[in-house]
């Protein structure tokens, strides 16, 4: 006779891609573990589940202070992966790093006008494809990285359908 008792279970995180297991290996292989660098503070805050991205700034706020800013897969991170993550550091981080600070990237909005040129290619399709290839490349800016306009321009001038355009904002 015998009993088993399952309980609820939490944490744990989806299947892993090869290819991001083998990202990570590689990344791990570069960066060693060097006593609290920048690249430990980054696989830190990585090792927290839900953290897509960290980006991480030493002395920001002065000696031996650390900033982490991370993002989450749903943009910004929940105030509770935040958390996490601040935990995890703080019990991984050495000693003389007196300050490390977790944070969410500060949104930032702008506007952007476009008059195109287009060619089999109806105004509202143009719009969701344009859409869609600005919203990616904001996506892959580091917090405080500059959107370079001609970048903007190429994006746009490869969708396709779309044969001249005009970005008449931002200037």
């Amino acid at each position: 006779d015998s009993a088993v008792t399952i309980k609820t279970m939490r944490g744990g995180t989806d299947a892993e891609s090869d290819t991001s297991l083998l990202s990570r290996l590689l990344e791990l292989m570069r960066r060693t573990p060097a006593g609290g660098n920048k690249y430990d503070y980054r696989r830190w805050a990585m090792e927290v589940s839900g953290v897509t991205e960290a980006y991480v700034y030493p002395l920001r706020r002065g000696y031996g202070t650390v900033d982490v800013v991370i993002t989450a897969s749903g943009g910004l991170p929940s105030d509770e992966t935040l958390k996490a993550v601040q935990a995890h550091i703080d019990d991984q981080r050495p000693v003389t790093a007196k300050d490390t600070l977790v944070m969410a990237p500060e949104p930032v909005s702008t506007d952007i006008s476009v008059k195109v040129s287009l060619d089999g290619l109806s105004l509202d399709e143009a719009r969701t494809q344009i859409t869609q290839v600005l919203t990616d490349y904001f996506s892959r800016l580091a917090p405080g990285e500059i959107a370079v306009r001609t970048q903007m321009g190429a994006l746009i001038s490869d969708t396709s359908g779309v044969v001249d355009y005009e970005l008449t904002a931002p200037t």
